[in-house]
């Protein structure tokens, strides 16, 4: 792929960037998505496997996203999102971190409607949704908007930190103390999502912000990768393998031996540069949660 560069040499501050998405070992089509978009140069990635890098000036959104609603093309649901995102950014141009939330709540949000409003036209995609975990980057600031239960996480200093929360019943019941965590790996609605693009007219976007380190790597992924490989197994892939290309190929191996069960996509971005302040001793990111912003109806259509 190609390597986007631009002449502010004296601020270089590489953001590398690499994603693979996989059918996996036991599904007949890959219902998950991801998108690279460079926002400040109008390139937006989404093939089955993808490596780009970034300089100044930096406006950068990624998004992984999975597919739901078996016979009903789910996949249409998860592509139709993620266009929509970078289109809904791409038209924003947002040149500010402030501008950015706007730009990204509103982005997420439009991709909700535009997936409904395709299941209502469409019967085959009647009743699709889609998971949407989109990074989005001006400056240092890194942003997450968050629906349903694909991750990101960021890795500093060799400590991973999950920088999402899961939107489903089992995160719900576990963070209420209705269920114990040791209860977790054989609860029997583990995969019940609450939240999702689509299937609902109520939609609740969660949104949060990291201040990026020298070196931090940032890892978004559905859960073909998460319900399969632990954190400690995903740390030591990202510490193995400083080049994201070599980190998504090792992620989505590691998925696939243990056993593949769903569809996977990893996208890994590497952060460096003297824009960036280095390590402050703590490895463990402070998580700065703005707002859950809630669109449309308190009930369902």
């Amino acid at each position: 792929m190609p390597v986007y560069r631009s002449s502010a040499a004296e601020h270089a501050a590489p953001v590398v960037m690499a994603a693979r998405t996989d059918v996996g070992l036991s599904r007949e089509h890959n219902e998950d998505a991801f998108l690279i978009s460079d926002l400040a140069r109008g390139v937006s990635i989404g093939a089955p496997a993808a490596r780009t890098a970034a300089e100044p000036p930096l406006a950068l959104s990624l998004g992984v996203y999975d597919g739901s609603g078996g016979a009903s093309s789910p996949d249409a649901a998860s592509r139709l999102a993620a266009r929509t995102v970078h289109a809904a950014l791409a038209r924003a141009a947002p040149r500010s971190s402030d501008a950015l939330e706007r730009a990204l709540l509103a982005a997420v949000a439009e991709a909700g409607r535009a997936v409904r409003d395709n299941a209502r036209r469409n019967p085959q995609h009647r009743s699709s949704g889609t998971t949407a975990t989109v990074a989005a980057l001006c400056d240092e600031r890194l942003l997450l908007a968050q629906v349903g239960d694909s991750r990101a996480y960021l890795l500093r200093d060799g400590a991973l930190a999950q920088i999402t929360r899961d939107q489903t019943l089992l995160q719900s019941l576990l963070e209420s103390g209705k269920l114990r965590p040791e209860e977790a790996a054989t609860f029997e609605h583990r995969g019940v999502m609450l939240q999702a693009l689509g299937l609902r007219e109520h939609l609740q976007i969660a949104l949060s912000a990291v201040q990026l380190r020298r070196e931090d790597t940032l890892l978004l992924c559905t859960d073909g990768l998460s319900d399969l490989i632990d954190d400690q197994h995903i740390a030591a892939a990202l510490e193995a393998h400083p080049d994201p290309g070599a980190a998504s190929n090792a992620l989505i191996e590691a998925a696939l031996a243990a056993g593949g069960r769903d569809n996977v996509t990893v996208l890994v971005a590497r952060f460096d540069g003297p824009w960036l302040a280095p390590p402050a001793g703590d490895a463990s990111p402070q998580i700065i949660e703005i707002t859950r912003f809630s669109e449309g109806p308190s009930r369902r259509p």
